[in-house]
């Protein structure tokens, strides 16, 4: 009686169609789609009626980092602008002429879509405000200062759009005026978010 042997290249094509087609099918198990990012913009606004905004006038906030807070607590990095990997220290006078209608930019970065509820800053102020051009005065942050503000209000990131967020800093009631310099009392607060 004679055996049937299958020929080896038969062997090899039949066990080739049979792994594509359970890699096929196995892929398929696990097909899912991840969302586009949104965009945060992190604007910075100042008040001021007793000091003017003006080329000659300038007091500085240092900027070490800007994070967004997530609903679940997590950080998401806002960097300087959208192409940036890392942030530095930015340095912005809050008496520029685009902080008076919140066009002046802080941070610009990518963000998983979602619900969050606020921003953190890690902000230290300048030593001194200078005014009219030429005066120098101390500012002087309290003993117990932590940069770490805390602007708390919900927003919600949609994919693929952006959320623009102003940061409005009360400089009336953060700089207290004394004799000889300006206590340092930080006042401040989300004033507007808004899609773009």
């Amino acid at each position: 009686m004679k055996k049937f042997r299958p020929r080896p290249a038969v062997v090899i094509f039949s066990a080739w169609l049979i792994v594509l087609a359970l890699s096929s099918f196995s892929c398929s198990q696990y097909d899912y789609s991840s969302p586009s990012p949104g965009i945060i913009e992190v604007h910075l606004k100042t008040i001021s009626t007793k000091i003017d905004f003006s080329p000659l006038n300038n007091f500085v906030l240092k900027v070490s980092s800007v994070t967004a807070i997530r609903s679940n607590g997590t950080e998401v990095l806002v960097f300087e602008d959208i192409q940036a990997k890392d942030r530095l220290t930015s340095v912005y006078n809050t008496l520029d002429i685009r902080a008076r209608d919140s066009s002046l930019v802080i941070g610009q970065g990518y963000a998983p879509p979602g619900d969050y509820i606020g921003i953190n800053l890690s902000v230290i102020p300048g030593d001194q405000i200078i005014l009219n051009g030429y005066q120098q005065v101390d500012v002087v942050p309290p003993a117990n200062f932590n940069p770490l503000l805390q602007f708390r209000k919900p927003f919600t990131v949609t994919e693929s759009a952006g959320t623009r967020i102003n940061l409005t800093v009360n400089l009336d009631s953060t700089l207290i005026k004394s004799s000889q310099s300006f206590f340092f009392r930080p006042t401040y607060y989300i004033s507007s978010i808004s899609l773009f």
